[in-house]
Protein backbone atom coordinates (compact mmCIF):
# COMPACT_ATOMS: atom_id res chain seq x y z
CA UNK A 1 0.00 0.00 0.00
CA UNK A 2 1.69 3.19 -1.16
CA UNK A 3 1.15 6.71 0.15
CA UNK A 4 1.66 10.03 -1.57
CA UNK A 5 1.59 13.32 0.35
CA UNK A 6 -0.19 16.16 -1.41
CA UNK A 7 -0.34 19.62 0.13
CA UNK A 8 -3.67 21.44 -0.11
CA UNK A 9 -4.82 24.99 0.50
CA UNK A 10 -8.21 25.87 1.96
CA UNK A 11 -10.36 27.75 -0.56
CA UNK A 12 -11.80 30.99 0.73
CA UNK A 13 -13.21 32.28 -2.55
CA UNK A 14 -15.85 29.81 -3.79
CA UNK A 15 -17.14 32.02 -6.61
CA UNK A 16 -16.81 31.22 -10.31
CA UNK A 17 -14.09 33.83 -10.69
CA UNK A 18 -12.24 32.18 -7.79
CA UNK A 19 -12.41 28.81 -9.58
CA UNK A 20 -11.12 30.35 -12.79
CA UNK A 21 -8.23 31.94 -10.93
CA UNK A 22 -7.26 28.58 -9.43
CA UNK A 23 -7.21 26.95 -12.83
CA UNK A 24 -5.04 29.76 -14.22
CA UNK A 25 -2.62 28.94 -11.41
CA UNK A 26 -2.72 25.28 -12.52
CA UNK A 27 -4.48 24.21 -9.33
CA UNK A 28 -7.47 21.86 -9.04
CA UNK A 29 -10.47 22.81 -6.88
CA UNK A 30 -11.46 19.97 -4.55
CA UNK A 31 -13.46 19.04 -1.46
CA UNK A 32 -12.22 16.98 1.48
CA UNK A 33 -14.84 15.36 3.69
CA UNK A 34 -14.85 12.69 6.36
CA UNK A 35 -17.49 10.93 8.42
CA UNK A 36 -19.22 13.21 10.92
CA UNK A 37 -17.27 16.32 9.91
CA UNK A 38 -18.04 19.33 7.75
CA UNK A 39 -16.65 19.25 4.21
CA UNK A 40 -13.60 21.45 3.61
CA UNK A 41 -13.15 23.14 0.19
CA UNK A 42 -9.49 22.94 -0.82
CA UNK A 43 -7.24 23.19 -3.86
CA UNK A 44 -4.15 21.21 -4.87
CA UNK A 45 -1.37 21.32 -7.40
CA UNK A 46 -2.45 19.77 -10.69
CA UNK A 47 0.92 18.18 -11.43
CA UNK A 48 1.17 16.54 -7.99
CA UNK A 49 -2.29 15.00 -8.29
CA UNK A 50 -1.87 13.78 -11.87
CA UNK A 51 1.42 12.10 -10.91
CA UNK A 52 -0.34 10.33 -8.02
CA UNK A 53 -3.03 9.06 -10.42
CA UNK A 54 -0.41 7.65 -12.79
CA UNK A 55 1.15 5.70 -9.92
CA UNK A 56 -2.19 3.99 -9.16
CA UNK A 57 -2.13 4.92 -5.47
CA UNK A 58 -5.32 3.89 -3.68
CA UNK A 59 -4.53 5.96 -0.59
CA UNK A 60 -3.29 9.53 -0.69
CA UNK A 61 -1.94 11.47 2.24
CA UNK A 62 -3.40 14.95 2.11
CA UNK A 63 -2.13 17.85 4.13
CA UNK A 64 -5.30 19.72 5.13
CA UNK A 65 -5.04 22.69 7.50
CA UNK A 66 -1.49 21.60 8.33
CA UNK A 67 -2.69 18.14 9.41
CA UNK A 68 -1.97 14.92 7.53
CA UNK A 69 -5.15 13.07 6.57
CA UNK A 70 -5.38 9.71 4.80
CA UNK A 71 -7.91 9.89 1.99
CA UNK A 72 -9.14 8.18 -1.15
CA UNK A 73 -10.44 9.76 -4.34
CA UNK A 74 -14.21 9.47 -4.28
CA UNK A 75 -14.98 11.25 -7.54
CA UNK A 76 -13.05 13.03 -10.28
CA UNK A 77 -14.78 15.35 -12.76
CA UNK A 78 -13.23 15.90 -16.19
CA UNK A 79 -13.79 18.54 -18.84
CA UNK A 80 -16.16 16.93 -21.40
CA UNK A 81 -14.15 18.12 -24.41
CA UNK A 82 -10.59 18.90 -23.37
CA UNK A 83 -10.33 16.06 -20.85
CA UNK A 84 -8.48 17.87 -18.06
CA UNK A 85 -9.52 17.51 -14.40
CA UNK A 86 -12.12 20.02 -13.24
CA UNK A 87 -12.79 18.94 -9.64
CA UNK A 88 -11.99 16.18 -7.15
CA UNK A 89 -13.85 14.84 -4.11
CA UNK A 90 -11.67 13.27 -1.40
CA UNK A 91 -13.00 11.10 1.42
CA UNK A 92 -11.02 10.78 4.62
CA UNK A 93 -10.51 7.27 5.99
CA UNK A 94 -9.88 5.92 9.48
CA UNK A 95 -8.09 2.78 10.63
CA UNK A 96 -10.51 -0.04 11.43
CA UNK A 97 -13.34 1.41 9.34
CA UNK A 98 -14.18 -0.20 6.00
CA UNK A 99 -14.51 1.94 2.89
CA UNK A 100 -16.03 1.22 -0.50
CA UNK A 101 -14.03 2.05 -3.60
CA UNK A 102 -13.26 1.00 -7.17
CA UNK A 103 -9.95 -0.81 -7.73
CA UNK A 104 -8.27 -0.95 -11.18
CA UNK A 105 -7.74 -4.34 -12.86
CA UNK A 106 -4.42 -5.18 -14.53
CA UNK A 107 -4.47 -8.20 -16.86
CA UNK A 108 -1.17 -10.07 -16.96
CA UNK A 109 0.06 -12.44 -19.69
CA UNK A 110 -1.11 -13.42 -23.16
CA UNK A 111 -4.10 -15.81 -23.27
CA UNK A 112 -3.40 -19.19 -24.89
CA UNK A 113 -6.51 -18.76 -27.03
CA UNK A 114 -4.90 -15.92 -28.97
CA UNK A 115 -2.55 -18.45 -30.58
CA UNK A 116 -5.67 -20.18 -31.93
CA UNK A 117 -6.92 -16.98 -33.49
CA UNK A 118 -9.03 -15.79 -30.57
CA UNK A 119 -9.56 -12.15 -29.62
CA UNK A 120 -8.95 -11.02 -26.05
CA UNK A 121 -11.65 -8.61 -24.85
CA UNK A 122 -11.92 -6.84 -21.50
CA UNK A 123 -15.36 -6.04 -20.11
CA UNK A 124 -14.34 -4.41 -16.83
CA UNK A 125 -11.33 -2.24 -16.02
CA UNK A 126 -12.12 -2.00 -12.29
CA UNK A 127 -14.19 -3.68 -9.57
CA UNK A 128 -15.92 -2.29 -6.50
CA UNK A 129 -14.84 -3.54 -3.09
CA UNK A 130 -15.43 -2.97 0.62
CA UNK A 131 -12.12 -3.05 2.47
CA UNK A 132 -10.22 -1.98 5.58
CA UNK A 133 -7.57 0.70 4.89
CA UNK A 134 -4.74 -1.66 5.89
CA UNK A 135 -5.82 -4.18 3.21
CA UNK A 136 -6.53 -1.64 0.46
CA UNK A 137 -4.79 -2.64 -2.82
CA UNK A 138 -3.51 -0.16 -5.40
CA UNK A 139 -4.76 -2.54 -8.14
CA UNK A 140 -5.57 -6.22 -8.75
CA UNK A 141 -3.27 -8.15 -11.07
CA UNK A 142 -5.09 -10.99 -12.84
CA UNK A 143 -3.24 -13.77 -14.69
CA UNK A 144 -4.97 -14.60 -18.00
CA UNK A 145 -2.34 -16.69 -19.85
CA UNK A 146 -4.28 -19.96 -19.28
CA UNK A 147 -7.48 -18.73 -20.94
CA UNK A 148 -8.27 -20.75 -24.05
CA UNK A 149 -10.66 -19.99 -26.89
CA UNK A 150 -14.09 -19.22 -25.45
CA UNK A 151 -12.84 -19.03 -21.84
CA UNK A 152 -13.81 -16.11 -19.62
CA UNK A 153 -12.88 -14.76 -16.22
CA UNK A 154 -15.78 -13.68 -13.99
CA UNK A 155 -16.04 -11.85 -10.68
CA UNK A 156 -16.84 -15.14 -8.94
CA UNK A 157 -13.46 -16.52 -10.08
CA UNK A 158 -11.64 -14.02 -7.88
CA UNK A 159 -10.78 -15.51 -4.52
CA UNK A 160 -8.43 -15.32 -1.54
CA UNK A 161 -8.56 -11.56 -1.20
CA UNK A 162 -8.89 -9.87 2.22
CA UNK A 163 -11.89 -7.80 1.18
CA UNK A 164 -15.48 -8.11 -0.02
CA UNK A 165 -16.21 -7.74 -3.73
CA UNK A 166 -19.44 -5.83 -4.29
CA UNK A 167 -19.98 -6.52 -8.01
CA UNK A 168 -22.30 -9.22 -9.39
CA UNK A 169 -20.46 -12.60 -9.20
CA UNK A 170 -21.58 -13.41 -12.77
CA UNK A 171 -20.12 -10.22 -14.29
CA UNK A 172 -17.53 -11.04 -16.98
CA UNK A 173 -14.15 -9.37 -16.48
CA UNK A 174 -12.50 -10.59 -19.68
CA UNK A 175 -12.91 -13.24 -22.37
CA UNK A 176 -11.12 -14.87 -25.29
CA UNK A 177 -13.73 -14.57 -28.03
CA UNK A 178 -14.06 -16.48 -31.29
CA UNK A 179 -13.09 -14.37 -34.31
CA UNK A 180 -15.94 -13.13 -36.46
CA UNK A 181 -16.15 -14.19 -40.08
CA UNK A 182 -15.78 -11.43 -42.67
CA UNK A 183 -19.14 -10.31 -44.12
CA UNK A 184 -18.35 -11.88 -47.53
CA UNK A 185 -17.71 -15.29 -45.94
CA UNK A 186 -20.92 -15.01 -43.91
CA UNK A 187 -22.90 -14.28 -47.10
CA UNK A 188 -21.32 -17.28 -48.87
CA UNK A 189 -22.24 -19.55 -45.95
CA UNK A 190 -25.84 -18.27 -46.05
CA UNK A 191 -26.05 -18.87 -49.83
CA UNK A 192 -24.72 -22.41 -49.45
CA UNK A 193 -27.28 -23.13 -46.73
CA UNK A 194 -30.09 -21.86 -48.97
CA UNK A 195 -28.92 -24.00 -51.90
CA UNK A 196 -28.70 -27.05 -49.66
CA UNK A 197 -32.32 -26.81 -48.49
CA UNK A 198 -34.25 -30.04 -49.44
CA UNK A 199 -37.20 -29.83 -51.82
CA UNK A 200 -40.54 -29.86 -50.04
CA UNK A 201 -42.35 -33.08 -51.10
CA UNK A 202 -45.78 -31.73 -50.35
CA UNK A 203 -45.46 -28.86 -52.78
CA UNK A 204 -44.12 -31.17 -55.52
CA UNK A 205 -47.08 -33.53 -55.17
CA UNK A 206 -49.54 -30.66 -55.37
CA UNK A 207 -47.89 -29.47 -58.58
CA UNK A 208 -48.23 -32.95 -60.12
CA UNK A 209 -51.93 -33.10 -59.13
CA UNK A 210 -52.54 -29.76 -60.86
CA UNK A 211 -50.89 -31.08 -64.06
CA UNK A 212 -53.09 -34.24 -64.03
CA UNK A 213 -56.28 -32.24 -63.55
CA UNK A 214 -55.43 -30.20 -66.62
Amino acid sequence: MAETIIATKVREDLSKSGLNQLRREDRIPAVYYSEGKEAIPVSLDRHDFEMALKEDHSILMLKVKNKKQQAIVRETQYHPVKGYILHVDFMGIRAGHKVELAVPLHFEGEPAGIQEGGIFSTYKTEINISVLPKDMPDFLQLEVSELNMGDSLRVKDLADYPFEILDDPEDVLCMVEYPQLPEEEEEEVEEEEEMAEPEVIGSRESDEEEEESE
